[in-house]
């Protein structure tokens, strides 16, 4: 199987550990690019976040393909906790993105609003290379965390002996009358 983080693993300043691909701006790019998301948050133990960072990155990388003025995009993938992600793409246009409020039949539009579903937050900002403008957008991605719903079946020592017992006498009642059916 092809490596496909090879030689893409880095660490950030802060040592984050980061991973950064340009693509061409195509449309063909945009499934590579989903499977560099996805290698990337197996790489790091989090298959949770392997599905929602595919679907970012390939919003993200869609509008960078629709919108984008230069040739190629980036795609960097940052570990933020043990648990956080963030997904960024970055590319030549000046023009920050918003949500659209597409109609019911309209083909495009929705991209950012799922974005915004699959994320905790998510934003874009300016950059700049020397005279040449540019943006960043991104999404912070976290594992879902368990519902605080938690009760223990058996809370207490005692109650667990309790369990146990009636366990035990349903299972001798159920045994004393297949023996008396016979």
């Amino acid at each position: 199987m092809i490596d496909v983080l090879a030689g893409r693993r880095l660490q950030a300043e802060d040592g984050a550990p980061v991973v950064t691909k340009c693509f061409r701006r195509e449309a063909q790019s945009v499934p590579e690019a989903r499977r560099f998301a996805r290698a990337a948050v197996e790489d790091w133990g989090l298959p949770e976040l392997a599905d929602p960072a595919e679907l970012v990155t390939s919003e993200l990388a869609s509008n960078a393909i629709l919108h984008a003025r230069h040739a190629s995009f980036r795609v960097t993938l940052r570990r933020l906790s043990d648990d956080q992600v963030q997904v960024a793409v970055i590319d030549r246009s000046s023009a920050l993105p918003r949500k659209a409020d597409p109609g019911g039949d309209d083909d495009h539009g929705r991209g950012l609003a799922i974005v915004d579903a699959l994320s905790q937050r998510w934003g874009a900002e300016p950059m700049w290379w020397g005279t040449q403008k540019g943006k960043k957008v991104w999404a912070d991605l976290a594992v879902p965390k368990p519902p605080d719903c938690y009760v223990p079946i058996h809370p207490s020592p005692q109650t667990q002996v309790i369990y146990v017992l009636i366990v035990l006498a349903v299972a001798a009642l159920i045994i004393a009358a297949t023996v008396a059916q016979r």
